[in-house]
């Protein structure tokens, strides 16, 4: 299959999946139905990826495009995706066999999953700055409604409030991209051109420096309200804490890496346009806002799935910085750290979810000795926990080494303030979860099935072994994709990636 055809399969496969998930009539073709989608998905990713990596764009016409940094998110998307359904067909089955669930609200779900992963993977392929705002906007409409699908009250009120605040986001977004346009249509006319990101890119030095300033801020508000980015974060816990865990795991793993790639891609031209030196600051101050807000109310979290999304807007925060920075560490760090947290924290959420399956609650006051009574959800959260507090051997404690050393070649107060914040929020990541991890059990639960936990235990499996691969070798493919990545943000491509 050819790049081009693969890089179509990859973005209309989820969508075709979703429709045909509206006509299973039992569990068993559900999980065929999924099952094939994931092989499908990796399969065209490792085409695209492979080609990609070789020094080639995939591209079909002048609407998709896949290079380094597309195929780096689609690469992320295929896997953590992929997992995420695996582990949906045992968590969401789980759920129907306990009388939970209806069969059509069962299909209705994974109709708005497959349509969910169809609107990130088509947003990150898609050459066209404004085609790619609908497409966020598709993700965003999918999202509402997961996240308010247990129909209670707690998740009704956070879907209106993710929608209230992403289309609030959104809308400054659409503003943003319009001056991009307003500034792009000057240098390349009035045409579809002038909404091409690789036509941008090649022009970016002649645009107005003047609106594309003013464009960044717009857009890095609207999409960093999706990012999750304080202060514009308070629908992040609400929504991680009430959506089923499936879907928790896609919004910190996927959704708010795709909220940063638009502001990237942006920041790209903006940099090249008007000069690093306005971005930055900006970029720091709020990443460094992000890491703070969310060290200090990791602290106080009751509820274990509230807390793991308190963490997502840390680590955002610490990309952030690691962008901000600039320079061959901090972007590779930046990155890397995208990666990583990526797979950690869909991990924490699925052990999280298989908690809540056993003991129907996410108060993590009552949850005690999950190593002891629960080995395979113990150790996974376990493993996820030590990983997203930035420990060894794991990718996020290299990539928070490179932003720390990049910050402080530039800056040595920032790696100072950048240390002490990573420290508070290590402390209280800890605090709050071993915990649940380490002692006795107090209660027993209800035990979840065989085909529930072969489902959900794959999942976690594959996931532990990508992050604890990662963190003691990088593929080669994945070198070939950072070294263009890097080079994207103005920093020396002869930069040596271990």
């Amino acid at each position: 299959m050819s790049p081009g055809a693969s890089l179509a399969v990859l973005t209309l496969a989820p969508l075709f999946a979703g429709l045909l998930s509206l006509t299973t009539r039992t569990k068993r073709a559900m999980e065929w139905l999924q099952g094939a989608l994931v092989v499908v998905l990796l399969v065209a990713m490792g085409l695209i990826v492979g080609h990609v990596a070789s020094g080639d764009d995939a591209v079909v016409g002048h609407l998709l495009r896949a290079d380094a940094l597309a195929a780096f998110m689609i690469l992320m998307l295929a896997t953590v995706g992929g997992t995420g359904l695996i582990y949906a067909l045992g968590y969401m089955g789980e759920e129907l066999a306990r009388g939970h669930l209806e069969q059509t609200r069962y299909r209705f779900f994974f109709f708005l999953l497959n349509l969910y992963l169809g609107a990130m993977l088509l947003a990150t392929t898609l050459d066209n700055i404004a085609l790619m705002w609908i497409a966020v906007e598709g993700s965003t409409l999918a999202a509402a409604l997961l996240v308010g699908f247990e129909r209670t009250k707690a998740a009704l009120e956070a879907g209106w409030k993710y929608i209230i605040l992403s289309f609030i986001g959104i809308a400054l977004a659409l503003f943003g991209t319009v001056l991009v346009y307003y500034a792009s249509e000057r240098v390349l006319g009035v045409s579809m051109e002038a909404l091409s990101w690789s036509a941008l890119r090649l022009v970016a030095p002649a645009l107005d420096p003047t609106t594309l300033k003013l464009a960044f801020v717009f857009v890095l508000i609207g999409y960093g309200t999706k990012a999750g980015v304080a202060p514009m974060h308070t629908w992040l816990p609400d929504a991680h804490a009430e959506a089923p865990t499936p879907m928790s795991a896609m919004l910190s793993g996927l959704m708010l890496n795709i909220a940063l790639y638009a502001v990237l891609r942006l920041k790209n031209i903006v940099d090249q346009a008007a000069g690093a030196d306005f971005t930055a600051p900006i970029v720091i101050g709020l990443g460094l806002l992000s890491i703070a807000v969310s060290a200090v109310f990791m602290l106080i979290q009751r509820d274990y799935k509230r807390l793991f999304a308190y963490s997502s807007i840390e680590h955002v925060g610490i990309a952030l910085v690691g962008f901000g920075v600039g320079g061959p560490a901090g972007v590779f760090g930046g990155f890397f750290h995208m990666l990583n947290h990526a797979l950690a924290k869909s991990t924490a959420f699925y052990a999280a979810g298989l908690v809540l399956l056993r003991h129907g609650h996410k108060v993590t006051e009552r949850v005690t000795g999950l190593l002891r009574h629960e080995p395979a959800t113990g150790g996974g959260m376990l493993v996820a926990t030590i990983a997203l507090a930035g420990m060894p051997p794991f990718g996020l404690f290299i990539s928070e080494v490179l932003i720390v050393t990049a910050a402080y070649q530039q800056r040595p107060w920032l790696a100072a303030v950048l240390l002490g914040l990573l420290a508070l929020a290590f402390a209280t990541l800890l605090a709050q979860v071993l915990p649940m991890i380490l002692g006795e059990p107090h209660d027993d639960g209800q035990r979840v099935s065989v085909p529930t936990r072969r489902f959900t235990t794959s999942a976690l499996i594959v996931n532990i072994i990508a992050l604890g691969s990662l963190g003691f070798s990088m593929p080669d493919f994945l070198r070939e994709l950072f070294i263009p990545m890097i080079a994207l943000f103005g920093a020396d491509v002869a930069v040596e990636i271990p």
